[in-house]
């Protein structure tokens, strides 16, 4: 049996969820060009720009490429693995979206349902208009509009993200929201309703802001549903799928295998430690996944997961909705999310899609995915795309914020040249 293959065989058991294991050629890729990712990616380890990488290339469902490379803890010098489990960050917002989106096709709202009518605390938002340094409080203007779900998927609905705010920072701070990563010290519910107490940053549907907006989904998901937002996507999509290393929560036996997480200081790799977080997230723990996710889960960055268990979510995208007899979300619902719903400018090659980014143009797209190629990525440097063209999905995953690399943009082009 070819190496490559067994490789695969040892870590990947078999059941109903897993993607095809096959050979680089029979999968659709030239085997010497895959191997220029290889040489890539440790240079990139070499030169300090990321601790180490794990990376997943699939097409027409075959897994045609999966490797690990550098370290996933520097100090004890443990190696990367392929079972390594990352924090994803903002890719854990496409997965709340497919979430919401299931109750979407229940009937229980839709795109133009105001957000006020299921959760009341955001009826009656507030805009923001200027902070007061001398008074420590927000000037603001009453919406002129609602806030409706629509805005939420298409971030245009002006929830902030407080932590990246600039305009009123401590005024967004000082709410004691939790952004990305809960202490378990109060529930979502609380969490978003901290949350509508802020100003927006514009009129609902007047622009785009990189905000909270997954978060309230979850607690929309809540509402609804009545079950816990991370119970609901333990039971209906990460066990359906088979996504067995995906969590809010990470069991103790698994914790061993969370890469550690860094940054950049002074051009060098360094620990992303407590003076970080107090410094970039002060309102965030740094291991949230040792808690009870049920009293409180975020929908818009608390996913850990691994390279493999988000292929298998992707896949399931890129068949329209179902994964090996497991039917997630309608076809048409599926098309939603890649639809260039929000331009970004007549410049722009690009639209936002449902929690995506959207290549809508060839003409001066510079790049070789498709149009209607779909992508996103996470803090930490996680990154992912899918091609319903070419019936390709490459994901790769690091640990490490800032970083001055272009693994990820490589990685893509490398990908496409190997292509047969």
């Amino acid at each position: 049996m070819p190496k490559f293959t067994l490789l695969l065989l040892i870590f990947i058991p078999f059941s109903a969820n897993a993607l095809d294991l096959a050979e680089p050629e029979v999968a659709g890729f030239i085997p010497n060009r895959l191997d220029r990712i290889d040489s890539m990616i440790q240079e990139c380890i070499d030169q300090q720009e990321v601790p180490g990488a794990v990376a997943i290339l699939v097409k027409n469902g075959r897994i045609g490429y999966f490797k690990s490379f550098g370290s996933a803890d520097i100090d004890s010098q443990k190696p990367m693995d392929k079972a390594a489990m990352f924090r994803i960050a903002s890719m854990s917002k496409l997965i709340t979206t497919v979430a919401a989106l299931q109750l979407y096709e229940q009937g229980h709202y839709h795109m133009e349902t105001p957000l006020g009518s299921i959760l009341p605390e955001f009826d009656q938002p507030e805009i923001f208009v200027s902070w007061d340094e001398e008074k420590q409080t927000f000037n603001t203007e009453a919406a002129r509009k609602k806030i409706r779900m629509k805005h939420l998927f298409t971030h245009t609905s002006g929830i902030v993200y407080p932590i990246f705010t600039d305009k009123g920072r401590a005024g967004y701070m000082e709410a004691r929201i939790t952004d990305a990563f809960p202490d378990g010290s109060i529930d979502l519910a609380e969490n978003i309703r901290r949350l509508a107490g802020v100003p927006l940053a514009h009129q609902p549907g007047d622009g785009y802001t990189y905000g909270m907006n997954m978060d309230v989904l979850g607690r929309v998901i809540e509402v609804i549903d009545g079950r816990p937002f991370a119970r609901y996507m333990r039971e209906e999509i990460f066990q359906p799928l088979g996504m067995i290393d995906t969590g809010f929560s990470i069991s103790e036996d698994k914790q061993d295998r969370i890469v550690s997480v860094y940054t950049t200081r002074n051009g060098k790799i360094q620990p992303f430690d407590e003076q970080v977080i107090a410094e970039q997230a002060p309102n965030n723990f740094k291991e949230w996944w040792k808690l009870d996710a049920d009293k409180i889960a975020l929908g818009g960055a608390g996913i850990i997961s691994t390279t493999y268990d988000y292929a298998l979510f992707l896949q399931m995208l890129m068949n329209q909705g179902h994964l090996n007899g497991k039917r997630i979300l309608g076809r048409k619902t599926v098309e939603l999310i890649s639809r260039g719903l929000y331009g970004q400018g007549s410049e722009s090659t690009t639209a936002i899609g449902l929690s995506v980014s959207v290549v809508t143009n060839e003409q001066g797209h510079y790049q070789p995915d498709s149009v209607g190629t779909f992508v996103g990525g996470g803090y930490f440097y996680t990154s992912f795309w899918v091609d319903p063209k070419e019936q390709m999905i490459g994901v790769l995953m690091s640990q490490i914020n800032p970083s001055n690399s272009q693994m990820g943009g490589k990685f893509k082009i490398m990908a496409y040249s190997a292509l047969k």
